[in-house]
């Protein structure tokens, strides 16, 4: 596992500049909230101070070559050719969840219709709306100018949206959601047979130079995971261990603190070293 370059957190004060907003750093609606739970997310109020998250440890399960989605931070990573982009994305609702496992593109389109299943019609007839077998190109696609089917059964596609501000949301059926600007650059470097790999993965740990580092956010699929600070406590000493660290050196402190948050922002969990 590694840092992506970047900074860790920058602070910004409300409203941001008429030609910036959150999508500007590449972010998705549930990373700011998680990185600033004392902030209402509606109403946040001019003046205010918000953290903006813009650096990332990669998951431990990564795939070094294709699509990585880790659900628990609404992020992606595409490697491709030693070239590393991360994203935001949107994933499927509490009722559709996107389903975890190791899949493959096998479609490619561009200005793409939808065809709903069934399913989903009957979701829109109970709230009194009618959705068309078929909903062309255009404007009311939910699906964007982009999309990439994966190979595994229920029709899950990786693509664009008409509705931008759903990236980084449980929004969808089960699909993942890209911002426009960054679907168009995943599309470019995908290809029918890159791998797509959906994993939840909570807790990123990180090791440059003699610091270590902890990335934690809130389990899609796992509640034991986000109650249970035994279980984190294992995992950073397996990784201590692993990687031949001293477990004297981890402030056991901080780490409580980041696992009580769950801010899903970087932090230092070793102590500093005493010059």
């Amino acid at each position: 596992m590694c840092l992506l370059a970047g900074w860790w957190r920058s602070t910004f004060q409300l409203p941001f500049p008429s030609d910036s907003s959150v999508r500007t750093y590449n972010l998705g609606f549930n990373e700011i909230i998680q990185a600033n739970p004392t902030v209402d997310k509606w109403l946040p109020g001019e003046g205010t101070l918000v953290k903006i998250p813009s650096a990332y440890i990669l998951p431990n399960n990564y795939l070094n070559d294709g699509i990585t989605i880790n659900l628990s931070e609404f992020r992606g990573y595409l490697i491709q050719n030693n070239k590393l982009i991360t994203f935001p994305v949107g994933i499927g609702r509490m009722d559709w969840k996107t389903p975890l496992g190791v899949s493959e593109i096998d479609l490619k389109l561009e200005n793409p219709a939808w065809y709903p299943p069934k399913s989903v019609r009957d979701e829109y007839k109970l709230e009194g709306l009618i959705l068309d077998a078929i909903v062309p190109p255009g404007p009311n696609n939910p699906l964007g100018k982009l999309a990439m089917r994966i190979n595994i059964p229920g029709g899950y596609f990786i693509h664009g949206t008409n509705r931008p501000d759903g990236v980084g949301m449980e929004i969808s059926h089960g699909c993942i959601r890209l911002f426009p600007e960054d679907i168009k650059e995943v599309f470019k470097m995908s290809s029918i047979g890159t791998r797509v790999l959906v994993i939840d993965e909570p807790i990123k740990l990180a090791k440059s130079g003699n610091k270590i580092f902890l990335q934690l956010h809130h389990s899609k699929y796992n509640s034991i995971i986000n109650k249970n600070y035994s279980y984190l406590e294992t995992k950073i000493m397996n990784y201590v261990v692993s990687n031949n660290i001293d477990i004297n050196s981890i402030n056991w402190i901080k780490v409580k603190k980041v696992f009580k948050e769950k801010s899903g922002l970087i932090d230092q969990i070793s102590y500093e070293e005493q010059t």
